[in-house]
């Protein structure tokens, strides 16, 4: 029979201790894969500046690899979790999670994604009457294309219509949430830098709002039409 002492229980706690961590294993850890997407394509892989990791509200590291669209964070204590970032609209986002088991976790995130503000101006769907309508005029400029579309948005009654060129559709609650979200996102996207520039001028009652979007990155206008079924892709 071989018996322990309690100093010799010790050294082997503490061996078994070291040889779990230099393993990468440790005790109630976890490994989380971040993935950083464009969230409207399935593989939409985008970059971030920098983004903020907090464990139960306080932050443990600031990240910083801009060229790295997926990027692993190891030996991470059991706990809440919150990662913060600012998404293409400036605005700033987060995604919360708990670790709670020592495996590998992943999450996705979504550079497009914006919280919509429950007190954003009315967008201008909303405030058709009936019979009224308003556009929306969309000119692309790059070195090597030029392209204009207009989707014009009538209201008959309680129906919603939208014309584009030859194509006319009759807009259900879910494609007019899309076209609410397309105005929010598009008043975030005054910015300039790419060699393409969208240029969109919404008309209403006589008055007009005009945005340019030099991004390279947010596409709003191939986005609405794909979302309401009106191109093929």
């Amino acid at each position: 029979m071989v018996y322990f002492t309690i100093t010799a229980m010790k050294n082997i706690l503490l061996t078994l201790a070291s040889t779990m961590l230099i393993c990468g294993l440790g005790f109630s850890q976890s490994i989380l894969q971040v993935n950083i997407k464009d969230c409207r394509e399935e593989n939409g892989y985008k970059y971030l500046n920098e983004f903020n990791v907090f464990r139960n509200d306080s932050l443990i590291a600031t990240c910083r690899s801009p060229h790295e669209s997926k990027q692993k964070l190891k030996k991470l204590e059991f706990g809440s979790y919150r990662i913060e970032y600012f998404s293409i609209f400036h605005t700033k986002e987060s995604i919360s999670f708990e670790l709670t088991e020592m495996k590998e976790y992943s999450i996705d995130l979504c550079v497009n994604h914006m919280t919509y503000d429950p007190y954003f101006a009315k967008p201008i769907i909303d405030k058709l009457k009936s019979q009224e309508s308003y556009s929306i005029d969309i000119t692309s400029l790059g070195c090597f294309h030029s392209a204009k579309d207009r989707i014009i948005i009538k209201r008959i009654k309680d129906e919603y219509r939208l014309t584009l060129g030859e194509k006319e559709k009759l807009l259900g609650d879910e494609e007019i949430e899309i076209i609410r979200r397309f105005e929010e996102e598009l008043y975030h996207m005054e910015s300039f830098g790419c060699t393409t520039v969208d240029t969109y001028v919404l008309k209403f009652n006589g008055s007009e709002i005009k945005i340019s979007d030099g991004s390279c990155d947010w596409n709003g206008a191939f986005y609405l039409k794909r979302d309401l079924n009106l191109i093929d892709y």
